[in-house]
């Protein structure tokens, strides 16, 4: 009797898949668990990366400034806490230079470390010890490109200024600003600047059409970059005037035009050729009309008496600074120190070419119009400067005599 039931029970199918599910359901749920866990494990592996990266960034720029070494731990700190790192559960090791890795004793060099114990979840049934995660970075101090745009005044909001519908491309070719305002660099409205890196003593304010190759940021907070041609002493005007200060004859007519004082301006209208040397505008503007060609190497403008400059879109100017041994080698425009707010205006066609600095220490400098300003090797020195219209600035600098203007140094992550 009791084998029969034992058999029928043997026999019996019933219920078998129910039994089967339950027996294999924990395993199931145990997989999703532990599917589940190494997920989260690899959202703080990123997390703790990312912090790693910010932290190593952070502490570099410090170190740029060349603060010490618990001002560059500090501002690591700082941007680590701020993505979510969790002292608490971890920690964050800052070495410059680096004890490790391709960059290990390099003085120029932050690593960060960090490490957090994260807590276990469905693996606690195996193990009750915390999971060791760690995320490491490198950041490097390297030298930046030459700044070809630099604003001089130290509190003007919008020291530089993009607007409009400008469309500026700078390339090779960084932009910095003296000024400590909050706007020191201002990129308004629709303009679009395309450079390797901005920076400023003060703030930068940017809309999304800054575009920058080599920096991460803009570099806030920079050492401010010394006027580089404040010992260029300013050419003495003669008490001799030139007797011709306007040439515009008739529409074909061409003019060789020489070295000298042309007082109440300097007005150009048709072709001309201008010879080499430094020529004193004072008393009126130095004006190039649309209708102009202008061509001279080895020349300088120097403007004084409440002179400015005013070249039109339509000009077709090619004009190149004196070089090597000339006393204003590299300068093709320079604005009186004296003459303050003086507003100057360039402008030019497709074709124009501007070899050499336009320097205007105490003055205003202005980019309109559909000036390319392409080519050759163009820097502009002035108290404050603002682009309106298309403008490409070329950055070919040898052989010119053009003083180079001390480099920013970039931040980037290397590891």
């Amino acid at each position: 009797m009791l084998k029969s039931i034992y058999h029928k029970f043997l026999s019996d199918q019933a219920g078998a898949i129910a039994i089967i599910v339950g027996l294999l359901m924990p395993v199931v749920i145990g997989g999703w668990a532990l599917g589940a866990e190494v997920g989260y494990w690899y959202f703080n592996q990123r997390k703790l990366q990312n912090s790693a990266d910010v932290a190593a960034y952070a502490g570099a720029v410090e170190l740029r400034a060349g603060q010490d070494q618990q001002t560059i731990a500090d501002a690591a700190f700082a941007a680590a806490a701020k993505t979510g790192y969790k002292e608490s559960i971890g920690t964050l090791t800052v070495s410059s230079p680096p004890t490790t890795g391709a960059f290990a004793g390099d003085p120029n060099v932050v690593e960060v470390i960090a490490q957090e114990n994260v807590l276990s979840l469905f693996s606690a049934f195996f193990t009750d010890v915390d999971v060791p995660m760690s995320g490491r970075a490198v950041a490097r101090v390297m030298e930046g490109q030459a700044v070809c745009i630099l604003a001089l005044d130290t509190s003007a909001s919008g020291a530089v200024t993009f607007t409009g519908s400008s469309n500026t491309i700078l390339e090779g070719c960084n932009v910095h600003a003296n000024s400590m305002a909050n706007d020191a660099i201002a990129v308004t409205g629709s303009s679009y600047v395309e450079t390797p890196c901005v920076s400023a003593v003060g703030y930068v304010s940017a809309s999304s059409g800054l575009a920058m190759g080599e920096c991460t940021y803009p570099h806030e907070h920079a050492k401010m970059i010394k006027d580089p041609y404040a010992d260029v002493l300013e050419p003495m005007p003669s008490t001799m005037c030139e007797e011709v200060n306007v040439f515009a004859g008739p529409p074909n007519e061409s003019y060789e035009i020489f070295p000298g004082d042309y007082c109440g301006g300097l007005t150009i209208k048709r072709t001309v050729d201008m010879k080499p040397g430094v020529y004193v505008v004072s008393g009126g503007d130095l004006t190039i009309e649309s209708t102009a060609v202008v061509r001279g190497t080895g020349v300088m403008f120097f403007l004084t008496g409440g002179a400015s400059v005013n070249i039109a879109g339509t000009a077709d100017v090619q004009l190149s600074a004196p070089t090597s041994d000339d006393p204003y080698a590299g300068i093709l425009i320079f604005g009186d120190r004296d003459d303050l707010y003086a507003n100057h205006i360039i402008n030019g066609d497709s074709e124009s070419l501007f070899d050499g600095a336009i320097y205007a220490p105490s003055g205003h400098v202005e980019f309109a119009g559909s000036s390319s300003v392409g080519g050759g090797c163009t820097q502009v020195v002035a108290a404050t400067i603002k682009f309106t219209g298309d403008t490409g600035i070329g950055t070919d600098c040898s052989d010119t005599g053009i003083n180079e203007i001390d480099t920013n140094q970039l931040v980037k992550l290397v590891e």
